[in-house]
């Protein structure tokens, strides 16, 4: 007998006679009684999705607490069903109705004519998110209509952290049509309205069979109000330390869109290479990259700062500077520049920066200043208004400066003593005049003075900050330990600050030197102070020991924790917020991304009964 490819054989031995002569030979037959059973799920209160003894055969009558899928089960499990971010509030049917993307129509007639185009745009990202739930083909065809109606009340497009990303959303089944009302003040409250739309539809396909079978579900009712904790919900991604392709960085900022995150902060140079393509200053890249297929060209970046917008995410360049300068700004000699940076690739190294290739700015040469002025202004071009710009500004080594003839006569001529304090007056003068140069390129295209972020450093320590950097133009980011008094300090002065604590969300640690790993569970349970300077936090990923290969897995679904602790800071525990993390890490893996596991895959059918 041929095996049935994925299908659970029932063999039954049916005795048959067969008659040759008038006698039976007493042979028995086996004969297969075949079906296709699957594993049903069950929503238990307070427990969430449970898998069933035994699988069942495809006929069992599916009741209002047991489901076919265990992505739909979670869909309606419990007051928040499978939605990540948590919202503030949400009511949901236990129900589900059957929809195809090809009967889902959205209805722009109350979105500003300004906004129709992006509001546009964000939908096309919806029906895509809706049939990657079945890997981009829903073979269960049905016709009945899905309308979402948009009402978005301003026209601006500007993202900012003080946009209202606020939203209300409504799913109405009445006979033979669905309605969905989503509505905010923003199109990005509308976007976020349109993500938590797609978070109410789950796939159903048979877990046994080779047939390529896929159905929609959609929540019938559904009744969600939502607004952000935080302004700022940050993710870093270090492309200099290794170059990391645009698909990659795409596919992360579509990771981010999911979880409502909302600041794609790109680290983008360092001392290691300048991948970045600067139209007035070409020899960034000639110099800097790591080869001539290494290169983020200007329009690579400028479609890049569209797609995340599109998603609901804004893109803050770092040019990290004085410190953390080396490759890509060699050239000054060459081309009767003098030095523009010093110690560049010196070995050896320990003495001179905090890990090799070395290079820090050199402040000592007026040409180093008006070859900044160019790469700002290429910069301030890209970014849409108003433009949010990170300087960098850590880890300045002064042995690095200290070795430079140049620099410290430099220091003489300044009255600047060659200590210390005369380092931090150099280091503090650099920043001054950096600012000075940001200000006059976006002055210069009819932009207007912002906020500029910098690296908490030497700089900012409580006993300096006040004498060099004005709370009114700096926003710091804090990545000291959590146990460290800093943040707090800054607080207390006045200054805004976004906190990344290094040893708790730090996507890097655990890899290397004596730093260590922290699981979701442990990123999740840090919460932030609750004060109106603290504008949000944000998750790093440094790329020292990382490449595209291993993106997806070392960032996600931790990302996606600390996403819903900065966009609702829950009360709630790990305990309740692992069957949604669960439903999450699916929807990634669904949309193109590879997310880490969280659990073995027992207890990922068995939701809480492995704590």
């Amino acid at each position: 007998m041929a095996v049935m490819a994925s299908l659970w054989v029932v063999l039954a031995v049916v005795a048959v006679s067969l008659v040759q002569g008038g006698e039976s030979n007493g042979v028995e037959d086996i004969v297969p009684h075949v079906y296709a059973p699957s594993w049903m799920y069950k929503c238990v209160p307070d427990e969430g999705c449970q898998r069933t003894e035994h699988p069942q055969p495809t006929t069992t009558n599916v009741t209002q607490m047991v489901f076919t899928s265990l992505d739909i089960c979670r869909t309606v499990c419990g007051r928040f069903g499978g939605l990540w971010p948590r919202p503030v509030t949400a009511a949901l049917s236990m129900q589900t109705v059957k929809i195809h993307p090809n009967y889902v129509r959205f209805d722009l007639e109350k979105v500003p004519v300004e906004a129709r185009e992006l509001v546009a745009e964000m939908t096309h990202v919806v029906g895509a998110n809706l049939l990657a739930e079945c890997g981009g083909e829903v073979t269960e065809m049905v016709e009945t209509p899905v309308v979402v109606y948009i009402n978005v009340k301003s026209s601006n497009l500007s993202l900012t952290w003080d946009t209202n990303e606020q939203y209300m959303l409504d799913v109405q089944t009445k006979e033979d049509q669905i309605s969905v009302y989503a509505g905010a003040d923003t199109v990005y409250g509308a976007r976020h309205a349109l993500e938590t739309f797609t978070q109410l539809v789950a796939a159903d396909r048979p877990d046994f069979s080779d047939e390529k079978k896929c159905g929609l579900h959609l929540v019938s009712g559904a009744k969600i109000r939502d607004r952000p904790v935080y302004k700022y919900r940050g993710l870093l991604l270090d492309s200099s330390r290794h170059f990391i392709p645009m698909e990659d960085v795409k596919r992360t900022i579509d990771g981010m869109a999911a979880n409502k995150m909302n600041v794609f902060h790109w680290h983008v140079t360092d001392s290691h290479s300048f991948p970045l393509e600067s139209s007035r200053v070409p020899q960034f890249t000639r110099y800097g990259a790591y080869s001539a297929k290494e290169i983020y060209s200007v329009e690579e970046v400028r479609e890049l700062i569209k797609y995340a917008q599109v998603r609901g995410v804004r893109v803050v360049i770092e040019i990290d500077a004085p410190a953390h300068a080396g490759n890509g700004w060699q050239w000054g000699k060459e081309y009767g520049f003098g030095d523009l940076a010093v110690c560049v690739n010196e070995y050896p190294w320990r003495n001179l920066c905090i890990e090799p290739p070395c290079g820090q700015l050199n402040p000592a040469n007026p040409a180093m200043y008006r070859v900044l002025k160019d790469l700002y202004r290429d910069i301030a071009e890209t970014l849409p208004q108003p433009a949010l710009l990170h300087m960098g500004g850590d880890e300045v080594f002064f042995g690095c400066w200290n070795s430079s003839e140049e620099i410290t006569n430099y220091m003489q001529q300044q009255k600047y003593e060659i200590s210390v304090d005369g380092f931090v007056a150099l280091w503090s003068e650099f920043h001054e005049k950096a600012l000075d140069a940001w200000d006059e390129q976006m002055q210069a295209i009819g932009g207007t003075k912002q906020p500029v972020m910098l690296w908490s450093s030497e700089l900012t320590k409580a006993n300096r900050i006040q004498n060099h950097l004005s709370k009114d133009r700096y926003v710091i980011e804090v990545w000291e330990p959590v146990g460290s008094p800093l943040l707090t300090q800054l607080l207390r002065m006045g200054y805004r600050v976004v906190s990344v604590p290094k040893d708790i969300w730090y996507l890097d640690h655990g890899f290397w030197g004596n730093t260590k790993y922290s699981n979701w569970r442990k990123m999740y349970a840090h919460r932030l102070p609750q004060d109106d300077n603290v504008l949000g936090g944000e998750v790093a990923m440094w790329s020292e020991y990382l490449d595209e290969q291993a993106l997806d897995t070392r960032v996600w679904p931790r990302a996606a924790a600390v996403a819903e602790r900065l966009w609702s800071d829950p009360s709630g525990g790990v305990y309740v917020a692992e069957p949604r993390m669960q439903r999450q890490r699916a929807r990634l893996l669904a949309r193109g991304l590879r997310p880490d596991a969280i659990s073995p895959a027992w207890c990922s059918q068995h939701d809480t009964k492995c704590f």
